[in-house]
């Protein structure tokens, strides 16, 4: 049997496959460069046809500012600040306007006020650290002028009536307004006098729950700090003007007497407001006398309306013109309706204090005078928190002359209630009187 043919080796079999292999890679660069090159193409495209960012929102580039380069002038060519131009000795300025205005202009020098003008406060300046200290700019330069330390005030002993006792005169404190009273809710202004002399007893007055008019003697040592802590406790504080009454009782020193001429009215009259600090107002201490003198009444009424006082007339007498020229002159006054301590004893007192809280409610307002009586303090502590539980309405002397309408043009218009319209019949009760005299 013949023997098959031996087949060609494997290697023969695939000659081509090499080339193939060679070209095919070829191929794949060529496509490679071609795929990059178009997407470079594209590339370029697009960023040729986008539009700046920057640009659409708007953004511009600042340029940066100029540097300048300057030289400082010398320390002596610095200017000064105006702080330390101004404050400049009266002196100084005299002789500098001396030596610049000719002869005929400097008989006429201007006022003080003119010619100085102090932007520092007055204060002592420091010890400068160099002989030739100059103030930097925007820095104030200390004052060279010191100022003046008041002369203390004397107070005056008893007899006493010199010039050298006149205060200044405070500002006024306005009065708190009060909104008239509705229903019969009644109004009620108490006013105590003569406080001051004693400490003990005015300190009780300021104690009472109020609010209250509390009415200072001018002449008493205590009377001042007295009067701020009235003030603090959150009562009206009025000057209780000593007036000359009709007899032979001493109204204290530096009293208001009918013989005086103006002058001498005046100044006492402005002594006695300067001793109680912090006054909203005035009413007489005494002065049966004076108020019915028209003469001294108008110089009075006139002073207090200058200085823009109210005054309440206490009514010492039937005669006094005060609160008539008041009236008149458009000064806010009222007058007293009802004295709470004649009789001292503690049933009379709250008989009046009863009487009062009827008239208030009768007639919307009514203002009652006592004095720091042992007795009326006491009856005052005990009364005063249940009238307010009954409804009674505490006001001041100056909310009062508000509620009446005894203030400026009002007053003068006829639309003024100077004082309660009378006492109710004496069966009518109070809605839960408590005590006696119900």
């Amino acid at each position: 049997m013949p023997r098959p043919a031996p087949s060609p080796p494997r290697a023969a079999l695939l000659p081509y496959r090499p080339r193939r292999r060679r070209r095919s890679r070829r191929l794949g660069g060529r496509l490679a460069r071609l795929g990059l090159l178009l997407a470079s193409g594209l590339l370029l495209v697009l960023l040729l046809a986008e539009p700046d960012r920057r640009a659409h929102r708007g953004f511009v580039p600042k340029p940066p500012p100029p540097v300048e380069r300057t030289i400082p002038p010398p320390l002596a060519e610095l200017p000064l600040p105006a702080q330390a131009v101004e404050t400049v000795s009266a002196s100084a300025a005299l002789e500098a306007a001396a030596a610049s205005e000719p002869a005929e202009e400097a008989t006429t020098a201007p006022p003080e006020e003119s010619r100085v003008r102090l932007s520092a406060p007055l204060v002592p300046p420091p010890e400068p650290t160099t002989p030739h200290a100059v103030p930097h700019a925007g820095e104030p330069a200390p004052a060279t002028l010191e100022p003046r330390p008041a002369p203390p005030l004397a107070v005056p002993a008893p007899g006493e009536r010199g010039p050298e006792n006149v205060r200044p005169i405070p500002v006024a404190f306005p009065g708190p307004l009060v909104r008239p009273p509705v229903g019969r809710a009644g109004a009620l202004a108490i006013v105590l006098d003569d406080l001051g002399p004693s400490g003990p007893a005015t300190r009780r007055a300021i104690a009472l729950p109020g609010p209250l008019t509390l009415a200072f003697l001018p002449y008493a040592e205590l009377t001042g700090p007295l009067a701020r802590e009235a003030r603090a406790a959150g009562h009206e504080v009025f000057v209780h003007l000593p007036m000359e009454p009709v007899g032979n009782e001493d109204p204290g020193p530096m009293a208001l007497l009918a013989g005086l001429p103006d002058e001498e009215l005046r100044r006492r009259l402005l002594w006695a407001i300067g001793r109680v600090p912090g006054a909203t107002g005035v009413n007489n201490h005494m002065g049966s006398r004076l108020t019915a003198d028209v003469r001294a009444m108008a110089l009075v009424v006139r002073e207090l309306d200058r200085l823009g006082l109210p005054f309440v007339d206490s009514m010492t007498t039937g005669a006094s013109v005060a609160a008539s020229l008041a009236l008149e002159s458009g000064l806010p006054t009222t007058a007293r309706d009802v004295f709470l301590d004649n009789d001292p004893a503690p049933a009379a007192i709250r008989a009046r204090l009863e009487q009062a809280e009827r008239l208030a409610r009768r007639s919307g307002s009514a203002l009652a005078i006592g004095h720091p009586y042992p007795a009326t303090l006491q009856v005052l502590a005990d009364w005063l928190p249940r009238a307010r539980e009954r409804g009674l309405r505490l006001v001041t002397a100056t909310s009062l002359i508000e509620l009446r309408g005894c203030r400026g043009e009002l007053a003068t218009r006829g639309g003024c209630l100077l004082r309660a319209s009378g006492e109710p019949d004496a069966g009518e009760r109070l809605p839960g009187c408590l005590g006696e005299g119900c």
